[in-house]
């Protein structure tokens, strides 16, 4: 008799954690609010770029660079001949010496007739003249060193720089060809800086938040950032009907490179929906479904799924709130093996 009770009161402990287990392993589905995105295509692009061009003209002798080269600030990428621009340096070196000596014996001539004229050995008309030229020779003095500058700049041009570190995306001289002020040489951007240019249509302006805080942009590896600067343009394409906004990206993002296809959404404001936790999910090819409680047993529903929240997904049909789920649908799945 003492081993019968035992046994039932064992059967009875086992049901309740069964019931319980059952109880744990169930969710009670509630709608609730969360954002509203609208999604749109953009396309990556660096934001400096340009072409660079001759600032002098020559022959060029030296090619440092190529296509898909990456350059760092600074780097020297082609060189031109100098020997005009080397010549006109040492010319004007040359007259710059000669407008200083003829100051300095101009600044001694003064001297003296100022010197004389205490005494009143010359006349005024003497010691103005003596002023005069005195001026003169400091004016060409400075005009000397300004024809200086002007011939070392030009010949610093004969080494072509890279304005900023990033990538040359095309040439366009060959070593040996002439080239003159304006002629373009090489073509570049840079990678540290990119932006997203994106098309709003004109029927979300009155409800998108044009804000960088309320825009996501999705990058190919999966992740979300935010940006850190939104422009829109103040005017509409008139063929598309759409605003062209440019969403500046953090500093150095791996793996984004420019002309990259990406998402961009931006925040319209709050819808409500139906959310159950992923491993609720049961998905077969292109069948979905959830395991709903219906009394005491299950039943296998197919049901509509919708985007992805972290480790929830959105059920657009199907399921309606107040819906009892299982939580671990592939837990539920070998229970039902075991009990057949």
């Amino acid at each position: 008799m003492g081993k019968t009770v035992t046994l039932l009161f064992a059967m009875l402990v086992g049901i309740l954690c069964s019931a319980a287990r059952a109880a744990d392993a169930s969710l009670t589905v509630q709608d609730e609010m969360v954002p509203r995105w609208l999604l749109l295509d953009g396309t990556v692009e660096a934001i400096n770029k340009g072409t660079i061009a001759a600032q002098t003209s020559g022959r060029v002798v030296r090619m440092l660079v190529d296509v898909n080269d990456q350059v760092e600030a600074g780097a020297p990428l082609i060189e031109i001949s100098g020997n005009e621009q080397s010549a006109s340096v040492n010319g004007a070196q040359a007259q710059l010496a000669q407008a200083q000596a003829q100051e300095k014996e101009a600044d001694r001539q003064l001297a003296r007739y100022q010197a004389l004229s205490v005494k009143g050995v010359i006349t005024r008309a003497q010691l103005d003249n003596a002023q005069a030229t005195a001026q003169a020779a400091r004016a060409r003095v400075k005009a000397s060193e300004a024809e200086l500058t002007k011939a070392r700049e030009a010949y610093g041009y004969t080494r072509v720089l890279a304005p900023y570190a990033g990538i040359v995306t095309a040439r366009h001289v060959e070593l040996g060809e002439t080239v003159a002020p304006g002629t373009p040489l090489l073509s570049g951007l840079s990678l540290d800086a990119l932006r997203v240019e994106a098309q709003l249509p004109q029927s979300a302006m009155s409800r998108a938040s044009l804000t960088a805080s309320q825009v996501r942009v999705l990058l190919p590896s999966g992740d979300e950032v935010q940006p850190t600067s939104l422009t829109r343009f103040n005017y509409a394409d008139s063929t598309s009907h759409t605003f062209h906004l440019r969403l500046t990206l953090p500093a150095k993002q791996a793996g984004v490179l420019p002309g990259m296809w990406v998402k961009a959404k931006i925040l319209l404001g709050e819808r409500r929906a139906l959310l159950i936790p992923a491993t609720a999910l049961l998905r077969q090819g292109e069948l979905s479904a959830v395991y709903l409680a219906q009394g005491n047993d299950w039943s296998l529903v197919p049901v509509r799924v919708g985007d992805s929240t972290g480790d929830r997904v959105e059920i657009l049909a199907g399921l309606q709130a107040g819906d009892r789920i299982a939580i671990d649908a592939w837990s539920r799945v070998r229970e039902v093996h075991h009990e057949q």
